[in-house]
C-alpha cells in the first residue's frame, strides 16, 4: 500500500510539472491602453447635442510561439460619477455634474460602456512580436444642460480589454485596462474641434491653368461669442500668400469650397454648435518653379487661429 501511494503521488506531481510548463504560452500576450481622452467647450444654449470624436490606442507583445492574430473587446466602466442612464463629469469646484456618454461609432446609436455593449476589435501582429492598433470612440455630451456653474468638468473612465473575444459579453473580466481623461469646459470659449488636413497641390510648371486644392475643419464657440479665424503670414483683402518651392500659392477662408474670402476681421457668431469652414488654396498658371529634377515636393506649415 506504501509503494502504491508513492508511485500514485509522483505521478500526480510531474502531471502538475507539465501543466505549470504549458501555463506561459497561454498567458504570454501583453497588452495596455493610451488615450488622449477627450476635451470639449460646452454651450448648453446650444439647440444640439455636443458631438465629439477621439481615439484609444492599444499596444501588445506577443512570444513567437503565439498567433500572430488577437481578437478582442474593449468597454469601459462608465466613468466615477454614473448616474442611471448617464455618465457624468464633475465640476472641480462644486457637486455639480454635466451628462455625456461614450458611444461605439458616429452614429451615436449603441453606448460603449459595460461588457455587453463593447467595442469588437482584431489585432495583427503579422511577423513581428508587436503590434498597435488605434480605434476611434465617439462622445456625445447632451444639449440644454443650463441652470450649472461655469467651469471645468472632469472624469476618469477606465477603458477595459478582453483577450480572445469576438463578440460582446455579459460579465467579461478584462485582461488590461486604460485610463480616458474627460474634460468639459462650459466657459464661453471656443476651440477647433476638427483640425484641418494638408492643402495638396499638384502642380505642372508652365501649366496654363491655375491649381487648386482645400481641405475643411469644424469650429465650436459659445452661442452668440463674437470671433474671427486667420492663418499666419501677411494677408491682403482676405488672401493669404506663400511660396513653395518657388511657386507663389494664396490661402483664404470661406464657407465653401468657391474662392470667396473672409476677412479676418469679419466678425463670426458662435452657436454651440459645429461650424464648417475651408481653406482653399491656388496657384497661379505659368509658374517655373524652383525644382531641381523632374518631380519633387515641398512644403510650407501654415498656423490657423480662431481668436474671441
Amino acid at each position: 500500500m506504501k509503494t502504491t501511494r508513492c508511485r500514485w503521488l509522483g505521478t500526480l506531481a510531474m502531471g502538475l510539472t507539465l501543466a505549470l510548463l504549458g501555463a506561459p504560452a497561454q498567458a504570454a500576450i501583453s497588452c495596455s491602453i493610451g488615450s488622449p481622452g477627450f476635451f470639449s467647450e460646452y454651450d448648453g444654449l446650444a439647440a444640439t447635442n455636443n458631438l465629439n470624436q477621439s481615439s484609444y490606442t492599444i499596444t501588445c507583445t506577443r512570444l513567437a510561439s503565439d498567433p500572430a492574430t488577437l481578437n478582442y473587446i474593449t468597454f469601459t466602466d462608465d466613468g466615477q460619477y454614473n448616474n442611471g442612464p448617464n455618465n457624468r463629469a464633475k465640476h472641480t469646484a462644486s457637486n455639480n455634474y454635466l451628462k455625456y456618454d461614450f458611444f461605439t461609432t458616429s452614429a451615436y446609436a449603441t453606448n460603449w460602456s459595460k461588457s455587453t455593449k463593447c467595442i469588437v476589435g482584431t489585432l495583427n501582429f503579422g511577423t513581428s512580436l508587436s503590434a498597435s492598433q488605434t480605434t476611434s470612440y465617439f462622445s456625445r455630451v447632451l444639449a440644454g444642460q443650463t441652470g450649472i456653474p461655469q467651469g471645468t468638468y472632469s472624469d476618469t473612465v477606465r477603458v477595459n480589454m478582453a483577450y480572445n473575444r469576438t463578440s460582446c459579453q455579459n460579465g467579461v473580466a478584462p485582461d488590461a485596462s486604460g485610463v480616458v481623461a474627460v474634460t468639459i469646459s462650459n466657459v464661453p470659449a471656443c476651440q477647433i474641434a476638427t483640425p484641418p488636413g494638408n492643402i495638396a497641390f499638384t502642380y505642372t510648371a508652365f501649366t496654363p491653368t491655375q491649381a487648386t486644392a482645400n481641405t475643411s475643419f469644424q469650429a465650436r464657440c459659445s452661442t452668440t461669442l463674437p470671433y474671427t479665424l486667420s492663418i499666419n503670414g501677411s494677408q491682403s483683402g482676405g488672401v493669404y500668400p506663400g511660396v513653395a518651392s518657388g511657386l507663389n500659392y494664396a490661402l483664404s477662408l470661406g464657407t465653401t469650397t468657391i474662392w470667396s474670402p473672409i476677412l479676418p476681421t469679419s466678425s463670426l457668431s458662435g452657436n454651440g454648435a459645429l461650424q464648417t469652414y475651408f481653406i482653399n488654396g491656388r496657384i497661379a498658371a505659368g509658374q517655373a518653379g524652383t525644382c531641381a529634377g523632374g518631380v519633387c515636393t515641398a512644403s510650407d506649415p501654415r498656423t490657423l487661429t480662431v481668436t474671441y
